[in-house]
């Protein structure tokens, strides 16, 4: 994105191509023009790669941010932030967009950032609390999230801002298979995979072509080592990180989609598997359960309960009709909901915000 002679609104958040879910949201962001008629500089404050890369890659953009708060191109500032080292890289910018008087949004993603705040030190939650309340305007992706910044954070302005959903391409010709499970994100004992593993092992005897397909980076083999353990190795699949034609081959293929998450904001990928016409299995926690209602596009489950999982998974598992009607009323209500319109105009009238205030500093 070429740089601008204006003043700019600066994006402050991961590199365009890097893993995980606020990477994805700004793509969508790109790809559906949220910016357009707006000069907006995407500055990467963290990139894929090793200790010394993503090091590297942050002194730069820290560099590049001062020079164009030095030379006046910056109008105001956009941050995109989870939890722990997301949160103190993006508060270092906007402890300097502070200093030199400049309005921001704080964007708020994580799903367990109550639990790093509650884990912080006196001192550092001071800091969290003195970065969110300087902000315009904070966006959250959930009711529940918001809710909880008000009382903790005493912020005046949190409003929830929905990831946006764009209709996934899918491939013609790809048969679905009612009997695969389809799990995307970070293979951890946080995102729910090893009780996953454990619900497929209960489950398997009932259904013989049953098998879990976990893409995703992280602990491979202890996966496979709790997959053999639990004599399901057979009937689990992992093909690592997979985007663009490869993640939609697999959401055209499974016949549902699971994340027995701990905590979530509002996934990314939950969204895009209702998009594509899944049902979907997932727990109650975060922004879930105002996007998937208990035997109409979806059920819940309760985190960390193989048992409550298993009974979860089971009409969605014994009834392929049931199952497909699940996932046609997820697509409408996503689409409808989280829709590229709705999040331009909530966006805009942020910016907007901004806009006005730094009039008032200006003038």
């Amino acid at each position: 994105m070429p740089e601008p002679k204006l003043a700019a609104l600066i994006m402050l958040g991961p590199d365009s191509q890097a893993r995980g879910g606020i990477a994805s949201v700004l793509r969508v962001w790109h790809e559906a023009g949220l910016w357009e008629g707006r000069p907006v500089v995407h500055l990467p404050t963290y990139v894929d790669g090793t200790p010394a890369a993503k090091f590297g890659a942050l002194l730069w953009t820290l560099a590049r941010f001062v020079v164009l708060l030095a030379t006046g191109q910056v109008a105001a500032v956009h941050a995109h932030s989870a939890s722990n080292a997301s949160f103190r890289r993006k508060s270092l910018f906007l402890a300097l967009a502070r200093l030199a008087g400049k309005p921001y949004v704080f964007h708020l993603h994580g799903g367990a950032f109550d639990r790093y705040y509650a884990g912080a030190s006196a001192l550092e939650r001071r800091w969290v609390g003195h970065t969110i309340r300087g902000a315009e305007v904070v966006f959250v992706l959930s009711d529940n999230w918001a809710a909880w910044l008000r009382q903790t954070i005493r912020h005046p302005d949190v409003r929830v801002l929905p990831n946006p959903v764009v209709p996934p391409s899918l491939p013609a010709g790809v048969v679905r298979e009612s009997h695969t499970l389809l799990f995307l994100g970070r293979l951890e004992e946080e995102k729910g995979v090893f009780v996953l593993v454990k619900a497929l092992a209960r489950l398997a005897g009932h259904y013989p072509a049953l098998r879990v397909v976990f893409a995703g980076e992280g602990d491979m083999d202890a996966l496979r080592s709790a997959a053999a353990t639990a004599g399901v190795l057979e009937r689990i699949e992992l093909p690592g990180w997979v985007a663009g034609e490869a993640k939609a081959g697999l959401l055209a293929r499974a016949g549902i989609f699971v994340l027995p998450s701990r905590f979530e904001g509002l996934p990314m990928a939950l969204l895009e598997a209702q998009a594509a016409g899944l049902p979907v299995v997932a727990t109650r926690v975060g922004g879930i359960p105002q996007v998937v209602t208990d035997g109409e596009n979806g059920m819940l489950a309760d985190p960390d309960d193989v048992a409550s999982l298993v009974e979860a998974l089971a009409p969605v598992l014994a009834d392929a009709g049931h199952a497909c009607q699940m996932g046609a009323i997820g697509r409408e209500r996503v689409l409808a909901g989280y829709g590229v319109d709705r999040v331009r105009g909530l966006l805009d009238a942020a910016w907007r915000r901004l806009d006005a205030v730094r009039g008032l500093r200006r003038g």
